[in-house]
């Protein structure tokens, strides 16, 4: 396994021991033992408890940033790129980033200031998509509704079924359409 399967098995091992768990019964012992390295071999990538649970917030948010503008790149349905591209991605997200997603801010939880790097993402995320839409209160709603959504899924809260969803998205994406590009 090279360093970076390495480091993402441990990442991933993190994330559902803290969900299953709780985030204070998370150690470093666990997380090697289950990942199936040493305690030495962890310690390599995370030197403490605290940079493994902002590696995998970090990680997370990478993933979302990079799925987002690989979708706004080579999506050729969709006409303000990247504000649709988060839509699509927030409904896109799969079950083990959801169960990932839960671990971290649980974790995080414990130490509000490991969640700021989620806290700047979002100031970004909300001026690209006001920025790139004409209406920013549309925008704004648009982020909102799909951020609710992944809240909702996360913690099991009424989420949607898939039509339903489905019809959701739609909406969404239509409302933060282009205006020059609507009939």
């Amino acid at each position: 396994m090279n360093q970076n399967s390495k480091r993402a098995a441990i990442l991933k091992v993190a994330c559902r021991l803290v969900k299953d768990l709780g985030a204070s019964n998370l150690t470093i012992e666990a997380v090697a033992k289950e990942a199936g390295v040493s305690k030495g071999g962890l310690l390599y990538h995370f030197p403490t408890k605290e940079a493994l649970i902002q590696a995998t917030l970090d990680d997370f948010l990478d993933r979302f940033d990079s799925a987002t503008d690989t979708e706004a790149s080579s999506n050729p349905a969709i006409d303000n790129h990247w504000a649709q591209a988060y839509l699509i991605s927030t409904f896109d997200i799969d079950k083990d980033d959801l169960e990932m997603s839960f671990g971290i801010l649980a974790a995080a939880s414990n130490q509000p200031a490991m969640l700021d790097p989620m806290r700047e993402r979002y100031v970004l995320w909300q001026s690209r998509m006001t920025a790139e839409c004409k209406d920013p209160v549309e925008a704004t709603v648009a982020r909102l509704a799909a951020d609710g959504l992944f809240y909702c899924e996360l913690f099991g809260f009424a989420p949607l079924e898939k039509q339903l969803r489905s019809d959701v998205l739609a909406y969404l994406m239509n409302m933060i359409k282009n205006q020059d590009n609507q009939s």
